[in-house]
């Protein structure tokens, strides 16, 4: 049940809603017909509520734009993982979106080609699920991270600079593109979810949380106007659901780590690819680990979600609030390989971070784990992934 007072009567509601449902079913029934122009919508590998209602939302409005081609808004998860996105399964749940009608990215069929994709939420196509076959074209991306400078022949809206994203959501860019479409009555569901979304991203606008910017609050306003619900109550409804305890506490050490889990690939200075995968988890680091028995039991656990993902090492934020404000932590793991203790050398010199020592429980302690308190809350994935990249481009000094 949602906790949201709805100000838009339920009748305009489930017109709104049917409409959209009406727009998923018949873009998964036309996949199984032989449809002329294919055009895939998807977001990036971890699935966050960012990428998954960007995607959604982009694809309805290009769809109206473009009605010879059939747009596909594509998870780019397995159906099967939904249910770890809390506040997503909240959002579709409560305002009635049929998910039985989302395609999931191991539903699509990747064979048939030619395939266009635009990119939502990240700029490189690297999801492992999607098969590396030819007639898979990237032709727009529509992105807030720091431009990896792939697919140049690309229609290419990366709004991010000097180290820093220029808006706190791709929903907003989603968003600014809503303001100068054609009417149609799905606008005010969209309206609802982009909402929802961008204030969770923003940490409900709030500016000492270093995310929000005018272009999010400017996109915040105009959305409200049309929106099912007011923003401070979609951001205290969707954090709710974000952070429920419940859910987290039925979560397993590797369903904590699948839940916003993305990979990235860099090169060391010596021209070696390394594979980083970087897990963000919203409880704390005390927490996290006791879901093992152990710390023999935590090594084997991490050490086998490094062997399936082919990961160099691993790397866990965690992000929770107390009474005391919003905190951020560190878990470093690497079993075989100094590519982790180089990363954090670096980030000690380098100092942006403000790291801190932090010990794990005795009966969690092993030598391949090291943690620390991230003291600067503002610093996401978004700038430590590229801290990772400057760390390992940088020669390593033997004494």
């Amino acid at each position: 049940m949602s906790s949201v007072a709805w100000h838009v009567a339920s009748p305009a509601r489930r017109s709104s809603v049917a409409l959209f449902n009406e727009f998923l079913r018949s873009t998964r029934s036309a996949l199984t017909k032989s449809a002329a122009s294919v055009h895939v919508v998807i977001g990036n590998e971890a699935a966050d509520a960012d990428s998954i209602v960007s995607s959604l939302s982009f694809a309805f409005l290009q769809s109206q734009r473009h009605p010879e081609t059939l747009y596909v808004p594509v998870l780019s998860i397995p159906r099967s993982e939904l249910a770890l996105r809390c506040d997503v399964t909240a959002l579709f749940q409560a305002l009635g979106v049929d998910t039985d009608a989302i395609v999931f990215v191991d539903e699509f069929p990747w064979t048939r080609t030619p395939v266009k994709l635009t990119l939502m939420d990240h700029n490189a196509l690297n999801n492992k699920k999607i098969p590396q076959i030819d007639g898979l074209e990237v032709v727009e991306i529509v992105d807030h991270h720091s431009d990896l400078k792939q697919h140049l022949d690309a229609k290419r809206e990366v709004a991010f600079a000097q180290g820093n994203a220029l808006v706190a959501s791709t929903c907003t860019l989603v968003a600014e593109r809503l303001k100068d479409a054609e009417h149609h009555d799905v606008h005010k569901l969209l309206a609802t979810m982009l909402l929802g979304v961008i204030a969770l991203d923003s940490i409900n606008f709030d500016p000492s949380a270093k995310k929000v910017t005018l272009r999010d609050v400017q996109a915040a306003e105009e959305l409200e106007e049309t929106a099912f619900a007011k923003k401070q109550e979609l951001f205290k409804w969707l954090q709710s659901e974000k952070f429920n305890v419940k859910h987290w506490a039925a979560f397993t050490l590797e369903n904590c780590l699948q839940v916003d889990y993305k990979e990235f690939a860099f090169t060391t200075s010596v021209g070696e690819e390394k594979k980083v995968g970087i897990s963000a988890v919203l409880i704390d680091l005390q927490t996290f680990v006791r879901k093992s028995q152990d710390g023999a039991a935590l090594r084997k656990a991490l050490a086998t979600y490094c062997k399936e993902n082919e990961l160099s090492f691993l790397v866990v934020m965690t992000m929770f609030v107390t009474a005391d404000g919003r905190h951020r932590q560190l878990l470093f793991f690497q079993e075989v390989g100094d590519e982790a203790k180089h990363c954090i050398e670096y980030f000690k010199k380098e100092r942006s971070l403000q790291l801190e020592p932090l010990h794990l429980p005795e009966t969690h302690h092993d030598d391949h784990v090291t943690v620390f308190n991230q003291l600067n809350t503002g610093a996401s994935r978004k700038q430590v992934a590229p801290l990772i990249q400057r760390a390992l481009a940088e020669p390593v000094v033997k004494l």
